[in-house]
């Protein structure tokens, strides 16, 4: 009679004995497609601008427009770049990553019941939610990195003259939200401990935030205001124009790690089902 039991390749048996492991093997394609979505979607915007860049240079959309979109006309490469995809796309689509892979990092299961039965186990709750945490922040550097590739190469391939530091420089401040986001939606799941609830809780967040930092510096005795949105430290002085923001950067990851010991401390103290 032959034996019942498949033996298991080493990367299974690492994602078994891993929280991390299996972690990140989880949503490693809803990660890679989300990054070379964006990334391919930025060679379209790229490709569009030669054509257009006279009928943008006549379009005169006043000093607030240029305002809301980083400070760049659309007539540059910064200001077009900014505008369709670095302003709104991008961050967008790496807080719905983060939103989505974080939500279902902690609170699906315990929705399902299982992160009790994880935790009777010999590893601590601390490791166990930094595991996950950690798995969260590599999908999202993943597809930052992506984007951040692909529009690289589409700005050398449709030769535009933007230099690439400011494009790395974008992607850097694109992580940072990235990490500031996880680091929320992560905190507000191991609170509440419901996948729906933390979506729609940390989508919220991420609404008004952005509203703020976007918004209140068109209005000159509100602008000073648009500072205490962790959005604004992402945009607030466009990277495509003004390259990185090291201050900015050290704020973000302050807010990111400062939430994430706030989840870690909230996740050791909860009583867990299952």
């Amino acid at each position: 009679m032959t034996s019942g039991i498949v033996p298991l390749s080493w990367y299974r048996r690492v994602s078994i004995r891993s929280v991390f492991a299996k972690s990140l093997a989880d949503r490693t394609t809803m990660t890679v497609l989300t990054g070379v979505g964006v990334g391919l979607m930025a060679f379209a915007v790229t490709a569009m601008f030669p054509s257009l860049e006279e009928s943008l240079k006549e379009l005169d959309l006043g000093s607030g427009f240029a305002d809301f979109f980083g400070g760049a006309s659309l007539a540059t490469p910064a200001g077009w770049l900014s505008a369709e995809m670095w302003s709104i796309v991008a961050p967008f689509a790496i807080v719905a990553l983060v939103l989505v892979d974080g939500a279902r990092s902690v609170g699906s299961e315990e929705e399902e019941r299982m992160i009790g039965m994880l935790a009777a186990n010999p590893i601590s709750r601390t490791r166990i939610l930094a595991e996950k945490s950690g798995a969260v922040v590599v999908h999202m550097l993943v597809a930052s990195a992506l984007m951040g590739l692909l529009s690289w190469l589409a700005v050398i391939v449709i030769g535009l003259d933007l230099d690439a530091n400011l494009i790395w420089g974008a992607t850097l401040h694109l992580a940072l939200l990235g990490f500031m986001a996880a680091a929320t939606t992560v905190a507000v799941s191991a609170l509440v401990g419901k996948r729906a609830k933390a979506m729609v809780v940390v989508g919220a967040i991420a609404a008004v935030a952005y509203i703020s930092a976007s918004m209140l510096p068109l209005f000159d005795q509100a602008a000073g205001w648009a500072e205490l949105s962790p959005w604004y430290y992402y945009w607030g002085e466009n990277p495509l124009i003004h390259g990185v923001n090291w201050g900015f950067i050290a704020i973000m990851g302050a807010i990111g790690t400062a939430v994430f010991g706030c989840a870690g401390l909230v996740f050791v103290r909860r009583d867990l089902p299952g």
